[in-house]
């Protein structure tokens, strides 16, 4: 249903059906059970873990988190795109400054 947050279905699913990193599912396959497209399928998982859910990720794709070393292996992976996401503010920062200077 449109307009419908998925979260707490998604999250069941997830949990359900594609515990632990060998269980992954593709964004697409996810994008496709729950009629979203991909936007809303990450807003979701970023709600989610938000809210203290274990929703991982890795190349597969997305996946209920069956050990620690899966939470931490995606918290890693946040941790380095927000060291990318800076050092792309600050050089877009620069560029500016360098254009106004």
């Amino acid at each position: 249903m449109k307009g419908v947050p998925i979260d707490e279905s998604l999250c069941a699913y997830l949990k359900k059906h594609h515990k632990g990193q060998e269980n992954a599912a593709s964004s697409k396959e996810l994008e496709a059970a729950f009629h979203v497209g991909g936007t809303e399928l990450r807003r979701a998982v970023n709600r989610l873990r938000c809210d203290g859910h274990p929703i991982c990720s890795a190349d597969a794709g997305y996946f209920y988190a069956a050990r620690r070393s899966e939470v931490r292996a995606t918290v890693a992976q946040l941790t380095g795109r927000i060291s990318k996401i800076a050092a792309a503010a600050k050089g877009l920062l620069q560029s500016y400054e360098e254009t106004e200077g």
